[in-house]
């Protein structure tokens, strides 16, 4: 079975798509795929015929496209791009970094743990002073960090 590989690591990818969704225009997101494409297809004077048919489509299917009453599949995008002439490009504008939302999480999901225990500990009249709590949920950070697990996305 041959593999897909990437010419970069996917960290190094990672770090370019979040690059560009950062400048990308403000409102882009808001724009509809499907007034992209009756945009498109006028700027280039081709006619909904015409499109679908480059595009391997019935006419039909991409006036219903063109109306945005279709959800569609990345297949069907792809090919009404490429018979304008373009390529489909998916480009994340995250609203926080990978990495700056997985160390939120973990601090997150450290404070609510190490809180649940010393809310146990109380009940024993055995809480934990302020600084032995600090202690505490900086130690499960680390070890949040250092096992990379997806534990932090339960509860």
């Amino acid at each position: 079975m041959k593999r897909n590989r990437l010419p970069v690591s996917s960290e190094h990818l990672l770090d370019q798509i979040v690059s560009y969704g950062r400048r990308a225009p403000e409102g882009l997101e808001a724009l509809p795929v499907h007034v992209l494409i009756r945009m498109v297809r006028n700027a280039v004077r081709m006619t909904q015929a015409q499109l679908a048919a480059r595009a391997g489509l019935p006419q039909s299917h991409l006036a219903v496209i063109e109306t945005g009453k279709v959800d569609l599949k990345p297949a069907t995008l792809r090919k009404i791009f490429r018979a304008l002439h373009g390529d489909l490009v998916v480009v994340v504008r995250f609203r926080k970094t990978p990495a700056s939302l997985v160390a939120e999480r973990i601090r997150e999901v450290a404070r609510k743990k190490i809180a649940r225990v010393a809310g146990s500990m109380a009940l024993e009249n055995q809480r934990p002073d302020d600084a032995m709590t600090k202690r505490l949920i900086k130690a499960e950070e680390e070890r949040l960090r250092r096992e990379s697990s997806t534990e932090i996305w339960e509860e």
